[in-house]
């Protein structure tokens, strides 16, 4: 008799449910958010397919014993370098060829792509190029990314261009990657500047929340912390607010044990406020399903350092694990919720 947790059963479960409840990964990554290169070329056979370098593009498979990038991430590595090197050959192949293989392996309709610049003055650039390489697949929408350099004062005519010029229905915050501390004066005002605009604009917000480990600066690795987060007034913007990965990204059993309460604290002062639960494994899942409201859940992927495929099936198997009623909270979590996320866009109809 087969197993409700093997991949064969999870899949084909999920599978009659997207019937009814198309699914949403409300967090991949379009290019590398290390180093920010948008420099592809088209692959002139393979429609869709972006490439740089001379690997061969491989279409993703379920496989066992698989280790992502982004589990080695996890296990603490901080060493900025192999990092870099790791990060650029998972992204050697972009594009809505790619996004789209993993997003079908799973059995997901649609996906958010949450672009991120860590250099003053490229932000416009990376999301004309995003736009550019992606307007063909109407199942994959598009972020744009906090833009490093501009003041506050700017802010507001910066999204309010994105969104007018390439229809971006939402905005991506990485307090770690551009330095931006929420304990801070101006990176406080930064942010809740940003959440004001997105409730004008009707945008959803994304922020990293956790660690990030690898970068030079190390007092920036801790700014997506929620004791960092819990600084800023998240009730400012009307429109949803997501915290990724739940605020645990890198977090110890230990530091997770404290980090949820700050994370519930925040759901109950917040009624806008959600959190993904990208780039967190089996454990950790179970753990955060039993600990905060499946209703303030969304699922996402954290693509491509995250198979898309691996992701899901960990979020499968958790929810067949721990929850009394798994259709309602796969339903809640992976399709009712990112939607309303989406809403608020034209984009995404």
């Amino acid at each position: 008799m087969m197993e409700h947790t093997e991949p064969k059963y999870l899949l084909e479960w999920a599978h009659e449910i997207s019937k009814t409840h198309p699914f949403v990964d409300i967090h991949v990554h379009p290019f590398d958010v290390f180093t920010g290169d948008t420099g592809y070329e088209a692959d002139q056979s393979i429609k869709g397919l972006f490439f740089r370098g001379a690997s061969v593009y491989k279409p993703p498979a379920i496989e066992s014993n698989e280790e992502s990038l982004n589990s080695r991430f996890q296990m603490g590595i901080n060493n900025s370098r192999a990092i870099l090197l790791a990060s650029r050959l998972t992204y050697n192949h972009t594009g809505p060829k790619v996004l789209t293989d993993q997003l079908d392996l799973a059995g997901i309709r649609s996906a958010l792509l949450l672009p991120i610049v860590r250099v003053p003055g490229t932000a416009v650039n990376m999301v004309e190029v995003a736009e550019k390489m992606f307007k063909q697949e109407n199942r994959l929408h598009l972020a744009c990314p906090f833009p490093v350099g501009i003041s506050a004062s700017e802010l507001p005519n910066y999204y309010r261009m994105m969104k007018k010029s390439t229809k971006t229905c939402a905005i991506k915050i990485h307090p770690n990657l551009v330095g931006l501390d929420p304990l801070s004066k101006m990176g406080k005002k930064l942010i809740e500047t940003t959440l004001v605009s997105a409730g004008k604009l009707e945008l959803t917000v994304i922020v990293h929340g956790g660690y990030t480990f690898g970068l030079s600066s190390p007092e920036s690795q801790v700014y997506g912390t929620l004791e960092h987060l819990e600084n800023i007034d998240w009730n400012i913007s009307s429109c949803p607010v997501i915290i990724a990965h739940a605020g645990c990204y890198g977090l110890t059993e230990a530091e997770m044990s404290s980090a949820i309460p700050i994370l519930n604290r925040l759901l109950d002062k917040v009624p806008n406020l959600l959190a993904d639960i990208s780039a967190l494994n089996l454990p950790t899942l179970q753990w955060l399903l039993t600990k905060v409201d499946r209703n303030r859940l969304v699922f996402g992927s954290d693509a491509l350092y995250y198979k898309v495929w691996k992701a899901w099936l960990s979020f499968l198997q958790a929810l067949r694990l721990v929850s009394p009623k798994p259709d309602d909270d796969l339903i809640r979590i992976a399709s009712i919720n990112p939607t309303h996320c989406l809403a608020y866009s034209d984009s995404s109809s």
